[in-house]
């Protein structure tokens, strides 16, 4: 049998935590952006027939940064 005090069964055990809106933002950002880049090897792999590294991996780590920056600003803002 479970006994309890009285005042302490409703009392929260776990804590949530808040995630800054642009930390949250960039890392939608960064899935985005590394979907887009599986998604275009992946084609560049099958309509070509050739690996796709190095020279369409090293390029689009490059623009990795560049997307990300791009759509985490230009996300609409959520304020909380």
């Amino acid at each position: 049998m479970n006994r309890c005090q009285p005042g302490l069964s409703t009392r929260k055990t776990h804590s949530t935590m808040k995630i800054d809106p642009l930390l949250e933002e960039a890392f939608v950002a960064a899935c985005v952006m590394t979907a887009i880049g599986a998604a275009v090897a992946f084609f560049y792999w099958v309509l070509t027939d050739l690996s796709p590294w190095p020279y369409v991996v090293l390029c689009e780590v490059a623009a990795l940064g560049f997307g990300i920056v791009l759509l985490a600003l230009s996300s609409p803002k959520r304020y909380r």
